[in-house]
């Protein structure tokens, strides 16, 4: 009987460490409310600087959030490499695996639109803080963003060189293998000229070249009043100390990929005086708040990425507490939503495309400076 007993003991021990173990990867158990919001972007190579920024701003906002709120969400991030295969199968893991309710993300627009083409038929609800290129949101009625599109911000940098700057000529330097790139130089060029003005030159260059003399002494030769340099913010740097070394003269002018530039130089005069289109203005207070804290927590300076990451992810949350975690509710939330946030009031059309304001920014004396709105 003894050994009978013995053996019932050691039994039930097992059974109730195997109970234990039964936790999910967040420390939950089967009984608890723990809703799983997943997000996917670069975490390390040439664009990490972007997937860090929207994985720290989602997972601020969801600490907030849970803070304010008493909810238990939790944020599940992979790396994508900025690679679109490595995307989608980070994708099919936080369904498959994680069991996601829904996604922020993915970070930079390819990689978005092949994760977006992946949810058709799982109706994962998906909203990209930063995928701007305009194919994003026709992949289907789940997918949003919390950023304007592509064509929007190269329209309103031709429309801001040509009636605020006065540009009647404008040259253009962009990346040749890169569609966010080109995309900007399409419709910048097309919205320049129908107002008037003329692209007198436009010179590429290939994915990884570092040397832009050849191009930038030909643009030299131009003399447009503007240089559209249309690039991440890596290239943007190198183009413009160099455009500076030649004494161009031309004012630069970019589009959002410039955020970060001062973080790539090391000397702030190399970029003194561009201006670029970004999603929010760095001096306003509410801004300056959470960039401050954000940098306090992360040991980086917050980015565009970030903060619209924030406000993206807060929103979202909003919306699941409003509907619960049914997906087609979620969705219809989302287009349905009126939102205020740090960068102040969104709301989507019908492609689910932010209705928002958007911001000039300008470097003066090594800071990001708001030229205008």
């Amino acid at each position: 009987m003894k050994k009978i007993f013995s053996l019932m003991l050691v039994l039930l021990m097992f059974v109730s460490l195997s109970a234990c173990s039964s936790s999910d990867d967040t420390g939950s158990t089967g009984g608890d409310s723990t809703i799983k919001i997943g997000t996917i972007g670069p975490l390390e190579g040439d664009y990490s600087v972007y997937g860090i920024a929207v994985r720290n701003g989602a997972d601020m906002a969801i600490k907030d959030y849970n803070e304010a709120h008493g909810t238990s969400y939790t944020l599940v991030a992979y790396d994508s490499k900025g690679d679109s295969t490595e995307a989608v199968n980070a994708y099919n893991k936080l369904v498959d695996e994680d069991g996601i309710t829904a996604l922020v993300g993915a970070t930079l627009s390819g990689e978005s639109i092949a994760v977006a083409s992946a949810s058709q038929g799982i109706g994962t609800p998906i909203i990209s803080p930063s995928a701007t290129a305009a194919d994003f949101t026709l992949v289907g009625s789940n997918v949003f963003r919390g950023c304007y599109t592509d064509p929007f911000q190269a329209q309103v940098v031709a429309e801001f060189a040509h009636d605020t700057l006065g540009a009647a000529t404008a040259a253009i330097l962009y990346e040749t293998g890169s569609d966010y790139s080109k995309g900007l130089t399409d419709t910048f060029t097309k919205t320049f000229e129908g107002l008037g003005g003329s692209v007198v030159i436009t010179e590429g260059y290939n994915t990884g070249d570092v040397d832009f003399n050849t191009q930038l002494t030909k643009i030299q030769s131009a003399g447009a009043d503007v240089l559209f340099v249309p690039n991440y913010y890596k290239d943007d740097a190198l183009i413009s100390k160099q455009a500076k070394a030649l004494n161009i003269t031309s004012t630069i002018v970019g589009g959002d990929g410039w955020d970060g530039v001062l973080s790539s130089v090391d000397n702030a005069a190399d970029v003194e005086g561009a201006i670029f289109v970004n999603h929010y203005s760095p001096d306003n207070a509410t801004i300056i708040e959470l960039t401050d804290r954000y940098k306090s927590t992360y040991g980086v300076d917050a980015n565009a990425f970030a903060v619209l990451s924030y406000d993206s992810t807060t929103m979202l949350l909003e919306v699941i507490d409003e509907v619960g975690t049914d997906a087609d509710a979620i969705i219809a939330g989302i287009a349905a939503k009126k939102y205020d946030g740090v960068l102040g009031h969104m709301e989507f059309d019908a492609n689910g495309d932010p209705i928002k304001d958007l911001s000039y920014i300008t470097i003066k004396d090594g800071a990001y400076v708001t030229y205008t709105k």
